[in-house]
C-alpha cells in the first residue's frame, strides 16, 4: 500500500455460494462490476455436487443459487457461469500445496439493489492484516491473519491464536485488509501442518486475479481508477510540480494529511506521500486536486496557480474540494423557502449561454447534483483586469442566489445563509486565483439583475409548428421552449425537433413553467409564439394526460399568444405605433370592434387610425369577420388583443373581467377557471394576444418557415408589405424577392396601365432587371426593391364581405379570397416529410 489508503468499517456485501443439494454454503465470492461475481472454481464444483473438488472440466453452462447480504438487506438470485478458469496442477514451479487458476466468473440474473456495489481492490503484499468470512455471510464468524509471505503468483498468510480458524466454506472469498478496507486477495485452501501450532492458508493475489481474468478476455471486470495513469499528459507535468520542497513545517506531510482529511483518506503516520502518488492521487481522486491547493495556497501561491493551470490545461477534477463542495450544498439546502424558489431564475439569468437541464432546476430535494453540473463549465465573465482568472459560472451562479437587494425588509429571505454564500463564494474565488475586481462585477450584475427580476413575472416562451394531419393518429407539433426570468429568452435544453402530441407539448411546458415558480403568488406567463394561421391554436386547452389531475395549462397559468409576423410586416410605422399603443396601454380606453367597426378593412383600419394609440382591443365580431378583424389589429401594432374563438355571438369573457385596467392574463385565466367549474354560464373560449415591446421573443421566432409559408394556399392577410383582408380591384404591389422560380407570382397590374384588369408573370430573375416594354410602375417597382426591403401602407382598401352561409361557415372563414395566382399551385413539395428543420 502506498502513503494514502482508503479506510473504514469492513466493506460489505458478503456473498454466500450455496449448494445445490441442500441450500448450505458451498463458499463465498465477492462482487465485480456489471453484476458480475467472482470465486474460485472448485467452489463451482462443489455448489454443484462434483466428486473431484479440483476437477478441470468444464461444467457446462449451468447456473448456481447465491445469497448476498448487505446491512439490512438481503436477496438470494441465479448466477450463470461465463468464465471457467480451471484448477492447474502441472503447471511449473508450484509446491506440493499449490495449484494455479482456480477462478469462476458468474453473473446475476436480475437487477441487484443500489446498495450491492463492488469493493475496491488492491495488490498483496507482506504484513498486510487480513479478514476473512465464512461462506454463511454471518458477520460474527471471521478469522483474521497476517500476510507472512506474498509472490504475486500465492499469497500464505497465519491465523492468530484468538482467531477463528479458516475452513473450506472460506473458499472464494474475499481477503479484506483491516485498516483500508479494500480487497487484496481471494482464499483459497487451508494447509495443516502436522504437529505444529502454526493456522496456516493460502490464497490468490489480486496480482494474479488481475492477469488471469486479463488473459481471459475479462480486463473490464479489472480495471481501476489509477490504470493508465503514467500515461495521461498531464501526468509528469504534475510530479515535477510536486517534487519540490516546500517552505513549511511539516512540508509535503502536512499537505497530504490534509487532502487525506478532504478526501475521506488514511495516510501513514510517518513520512510523507512521494510526487508520484500525489500525482496519481489527484488524476484519479476527482476532488483532491482543488483540496491540494487549498492547503498550499496560503504558504506557496504561485505553486497552487501552477496546479491551477495545469488542471485548467487539462480539464481536471471538479472545482470545488470536498470541504468547499459540502459546504456550499449545505447552505443552498438550508435556504428558507422563498430564497430556495429563486435558485432557478437565478442561474439562468447568471448562465444566459448555458442550457441548465430543467430536471435539475426543478429541485426535488439537494441542490447536489445542480452543483455538480455548474461547476463542470467553465467561465464565461470577462477577463479579469491585469490578466487573471475569469469568474467561474459556478461562482456566477451563486452570486445571482445571494444577490443583496433580496435581504432588505424581505421576510423569509434568509439574511444569514445569504450573506454565508457571499462569504463562501469570496475564499473559494481567493483560493482559485480570481482578482477581487472581476467578482465584484459579477455581483454588481447580479444585484442589478435582483432588482429587474422583483417587478417582471417569469414566463416560458413555445414555438409550435403543425405537422400535416394524418389519418391514423392525433395531431402533431414541433416545439421549441425558452424561459424568461427577467433577464431575457434563454433556450430549454434538449431542444429537439421530434413530433409531440398535445399531451406531450403540455407535459414538457408543465415540466418547464414549474422551475419558474417563485412562491411569492405571481404566477409565470404561457407565451405562445405563432404564425397567423396558428392565432387559435387551443394550448390553453390542453392537459398532461398522464397525470391524476387534469393539469390544463390555461387553467394553471396564464396562457397569451404572439405574432411577430403579422406585427413586424407592417415596417417601422407600425412597430413605432406598437411601442407608444403598449407605453399608453393603461391611460386609453380599450376598443370595441364588432360587425360594424369590422364591416371592411378599409372601415376597421379608419378606427385603427383614429385612435391610434388605444393598445387594447377587444373583438366581438361574429366569426365570419374575426379572423380578419384579429389579424388587422395585430397587424397595426394593438399589443393586447381578446376575442373568443369559440361559436358563441359577441364575447362571453368579457362580462367577467371585472377590472378592466387590471392583470389581464391573470384574468383570462380565472375565467378558464370557471369554465371548466360552470361551462353553461361561462361558455366563452378566449384567447389574447400579449405582446410587450420590453419582452421580445427570440429572433426569428415566429416567422413563417420559406418552405412552409409559400407551400400554403397565398390567402394570408400581408402580400409584398401590404393589409389586404378582402379582394381588391385596386393595384397591389408585391414583392417577389429571390422566390423559387416555381412559386413566383402574376402580377396584378394597375387598370391605368390596360385599362383592365389583367396579369402578367413576373420575369425569371434573381434580381432587379429592366426590359425595354416594361411598364414604368415595374421598373420603377424593381429599382426600389434593389434599394430596400419593400414597406408598404399599412392597409389598403377593401369592398364588402361576402354574405356569411347560414348553414355553416364558408369557405376560406375570416380570411380574404386570393390576390395572387401561383403559376402552378400544385408544384410544391410533399409536406409529409417529417424529418425538415425549422
Amino acid at each position: 500500500m502506498g502513503w494514502f489508503h482508503t479506510r473504514g468499517p469492513s466493506s460489505r456485501p458478503a456473498v454466500s455460494v450455496l449448494a445445490g443439494a441442500d441450500g448450505e454454503p458451498a463458499g463465498s465470492a465477492v462482487l465485480l462490476p456489471g453484476q458480475h461475481l467472482l470465486t474460485c472454481a472448485h467452489v463451482i464444483n462443489s455448489a454443484l455436487g462434483r466428486p473431484d473438488l479440483l476437477a478441470p472440466d468444464h461444467p457446462g453452462p449451468v447456473a448456481v443459487r447465491v445469497r448476498i447480504i448487505a446491512r439490512e438487506i438481503t436477496v438470494e438470485r441465479e448466477a450463470e457461469l461465463t468464465a471457467w478458469i480451471p484448477p492447474r496442477l502441472d503447471d511449473g514451479g508450484l509446491g506440493g500445496y499449490e495449484w494455479n487458476g482456480d477462478l469462476a466468473v458468474l453473473r446475476v440474473t436480475g437487477p441487484l439493489p443500489p446498495a450491492f456495489q463492488p469493493p475496491p481492490w488492491h495488490p498483496m503484499a507482506k504484513e498486510q492484516r487480513v479478514r476473512a468470512w465464512h461462506g454463511s455471510g454471518e458477520p460474527g464468524v471471521f478469522a483474521d491473519a497476517e500476510v507472512t509471505n506474498c509472490d504475486g503468483r500465492f499469497g500464505y498468510f497465519d491465523g492468530g491464536d484468538r482467531s477463528l480458524d479458516i475452513e473450506q466454506s472460506y473458499s472464494g472469498g474475499p481477503l479484506w485488509t483491516n485498516d483500508e478496507s479494500v480487497v487484496v486477495g481471494l482464499v483459497t485452501a487451508k494447509l495443516a501442518v502436522h504437529g505444529g501450532l502454526v493456522r496456516r492458508a493460502w490464497g490468490i493475489p489480486w496480482q494474479r486475479v488481475r492477469q488471469e481474468l486479463d488473459d481471459k478476455g475479462l480486463a473490464h471486470l479489472t480495471a481501476t481508477p489509477e490504470d493508465g495513469v503514467r500515461d495521461h499528459p498531464a501526468y509528469w507535468e504534475l510530479v515535477t510540480l510536486l517534487d519540490r520542497p516546500l517552505p513549511t513545517v511539516g512540508g509535503w506531510a502536512r499537505c497530504g494529511q490534509a487532502v487525506a482529511r478532504q478526501c475521506g483518506l488514511g495516510h501513514h503516520a510517518d513520512g510523507a506521500p512521494s510526487a508520484e502518488e500525489l500525482a496519481r492521487l489527484l488524476l484519479t481522486h476527482e476532488r483532491a486536486l482543488p483540496a491540494l491547493v487549498e492547503a498550499v495556497r496560503f504558504t506557496a501561491r504561485d505553486l497552487a496557480d501552477e496546479l491551477l493551470a495545469v488542471a485548467r490545461s487539462h480539464n481536471l477534477s471538479r472545482l470545488l474540494s470536498p470541504q468547499e463542495y459540502k459546504r456550499l450544498v449545505a447552505l443552498l439546502d438550508a435556504l428558507p423557502a422563498a430564497a430556495a424558489a429563486r435558485i432557478p431564475a437565478a442561474v439562468r439569468a447568471a448562465l444566459p449561454l448555458a442550457a441548465v437541464p430543467a430536471a435539475l432546476l426543478n429541485g426535488g430535494g439537494s441542490t447536489a447534483a445542480l452543483v455538480e453540473h455548474l461547476e463542470t463549465l467553465h467561465g464565461d465573465s470577462p477577463p479579469a483586469p491585469r490578466g487573471g482568472v475569469a469568474v467561474p459560472r459556478l461562482l456566477r451562479a451563486v452570486e445571482y442566489v445571494a444577490a443583496p437587494c433580496f435581504r432588505a425588509n424581505e421576510p423569509g429571505t434568509g439574511v444569514d445563509q445569504l450573506a454565508a454564500l457571499r462569504h463562501w463564494c469570496a475564499r473559494v474565488a481567493d483560493r482559485l486565483g480570481v482578482h477581487g475586481t472581476a467578482l465584484r462585477d459579477r455581483q454588481a450584475d447580479a444585484a442589478d439583475w435582483a432588482k429587474k427580476w422583483q417587478h417582471t413575472p417569469p414566463r416560458v416562451l413555445v414555438e409550435l409548428r403543425a405537422l400535416p394531419a394524418r389519418d391514423d393518429g392525433p395531431e402533431r407539433y414541433r416545439m421549441r421552449l425558452w424561459c424568461d426570468d427577467g433577464s431575457g429568452p434563454q433556450p430549454v435544453s434538449e431542444q429537439d425537433q421530434r413530433p409531440r402530441t398535445s399531451g406531450e407539448v403540455a407535459r414538457e411546458i408543465l415540466t418547464v413553467v414549474g422551475s419558474l415558480r417563485r412562491g411569492d403568488g405571481l404566477l409565470p406567463v404561457v407565451e405562445l409564439i405563432v404564425d397567423r394561421d396558428s392565432l387559435e391554436l387551443p394550448l390553453d386547452d390542453w392537459e398532461d394526460p398522464d397525470q391524476p389531475l387534469p393539469r390544463v395549462l390555461g387553467a394553471e397559468y396564464p396562457v397569451v399568444v404572439n405574432c411577430p409576423e403579422l406585427r413586424e410586416r407592417g415596417g417601422e410605422g407600425i412597430l413605432s405605433d406598437w411601442r407608444e399603443r403598449w407605453r399608453r396601454l393603461d391611460s386609453e380606453e380599450p376598443l370595441h370592434i364588432d360587425d360594424e367597426a369590422a364591416e371592411s378593412t378599409r372601415a376597421l383600419y379608419g378606427l385603427l387610425m383614429e385612435r391610434r394609440f388605444a393598445g387594447r382591443a377587444h373583438i366581438v365580431a361574429s366569426r365570419q369577420r374575426r379572423s380578419a378583424a384579429v389579424q388587422t389589429c395585430l397587424a397595426a401594432g394593438v399589443p393586447v388583443v381578446l376575442w373568443d374563438r369559440g361559436d358563441k355571438p359577441g364575447s362571453p369573457v368579457l362580462g367577467h373581467l371585472t377590472d378592466p385596467r387590471g392583470h389581464l392574463p391573470e384574468q383570462v385565466r380565472i375565467y378558464r377557471t370557471m369554465a371548466l367549474q360552470r361551462p353553461l354560464t361561462c361558455p366563452g373560449r378566449p384567447v389574447l394576444a400579449w405582446a410587450n415591446p420590453e419582452l421580445l421573443p427570440p429572433e426569428g421566432v415566429g416567422r413563417p418557415v420559406l418552405g412552409e409559408d409559400f407551400g400554403r394556399p397565398n390567402e394570408g392577410l400581408m402580400v409584398g408589405g401590404s393589409l389586404s383582408h378582402m379582394a381588391t380591384a385596386g393595384p397591389v404591389e408585391v414583392a417577389v424577392g429571390r422566390m423559387p422560380a416555381r412559386l413566383r407570382p402574376m402580377v396584378v397590374l394597375p387598370p391605368s396601365e390596360t385599362g383592365e384588369r389583367a396579369q402578367r408573370s413576373v420575369p425569371d430573375t434573381d434580381g432587379p432587371t429592366e426590359t425595354e416594354d416594361e411598364p414604368q410602375w415595374l421598373r420603377e417597382w424593381r429599382e426600389d426593391l434593389a434599394a430596400q426591403p419593400p414597406v408598404d401602407h399599412p392597409l389598403s382598401a377593401d369592398p364588402e364581405p361576402p354574405p356569411p352561409d347560414t348553414d355553416g361557415p364558408p369557405p376560406n372563414v375570416g380570411r380574404p379570397l386570393p390576390v395572387l395566382e401561383l403559376a402552378d399551385p400544385t408544384d410544391f413539395d410533399d409536406p409529409e416529410d417529417e424529418d425538415f428543420v425549422w
